[in-house]
């Protein structure tokens, strides 16, 4: 009896390492299963994730190399372009401008901006208080008395001398109106004087640096009148003395 008590015990036992053994092998394969699935799936999303970075990094140096490209060959625009960048853009692209030595001087006009000029009156003058009547720092020295200038003087050899700035207004017409009305020629004019005396004419290279610098003028404003000094004030002036207008273009 007890034999046969302690054979079945026995069995039991054997029978429950048995299945023992086998649940623990079958979950031991399921686990492995489970391990390697879910290493292929963070490899996977690790590849994927490594592939996603390499197109966003792609995109964003094509990006960037298309700014990079759109300042290179952007132009540069200026805005508010001044009248004084135009005239700089003429000078510099040497349409018609001749050569102007810098003589500025400090009395004989007034400070102005954003002046309209359209006329350009021609004077003549010449050194009357000393031995040389051609002397140009004697004549400068002369409307430095009388305290007027104009914008350009030209000497006998034909250079031009530029003693007042374009935008302000010279000091060079006095009383004076032109065919349209208006009054105050100073306000609206470039003035242009040529040494001369009275009696003398003037030399070939005067009417040709003159013709230069007017043409060079009308570039840079629209000029509506080239007068002389007697065309603004007739009565009171009568230079620009023994003046052939024939030579002017």
């Amino acid at each position: 009896m007890i034999k046969n008590i302690l054979s079945k015990k026995l069995l039991i036992v054997i029978i429950f390492l048995a299945g023992a053994s086998i649940f623990y092998f079958v979950f031991k394969d399921t686990k492995k299963i489970a391990i390697k699935n879910a290493g292929m799936q963070n490899i996977q999303q690790e590849e994927s994730d490594i592939e996603v970075t390499a197109k966003n990094k792609e995109v964003e140096d094509i990006i960037s190399n298309t700014e990079e490209a759109e300042i290179i060959d952007a132009p540069i625009v200026t805005e508010n372009e001044t009248e004084e960048d135009k005239e700089k853009e003429i000078i510099e692209e040497g349409v018609g401008a001749p050569d102007i030595i810098n003589k500025l001087v400090s009395w004989g006009y007034q400070s102005a901006s954003n002046r309209s000029i359209d006329t350009i009156v021609i004077h003549s003058s010449y050194n009357a208080l000393g031995n040389d009547p051609y002397d140009l720092d004697g004549l400068i020295n002369e409307y430095k008395q009388y305290g007027v200038a104009t914008h350009y003087l030209i000497d006998r050899k034909g250079k031009i001398y530029q003693l007042v700035q374009d935008k302000n207004i010279a000091y060079h017409a006095g009383v004076s109106s032109v065919s349209d009305g208006r009054t105050d020629v100073n306000n609206f004019s470039i003035g242009i004087e040529l040494i001369n005396t009275k009696t003398d004419e003037y030399t070939s290279n005067q009417y040709e640096t003159l013709n230069e610098l007017i043409n060079y003028l009308k570039l840079k404003y629209s000029i509506k009148y080239t007068l002389g000094h007697d065309q603004i004030a007739p009565g009171r002036k009568d230079d620009p003395w023994n003046f052939d207008w024939n030579k002017i273009e």
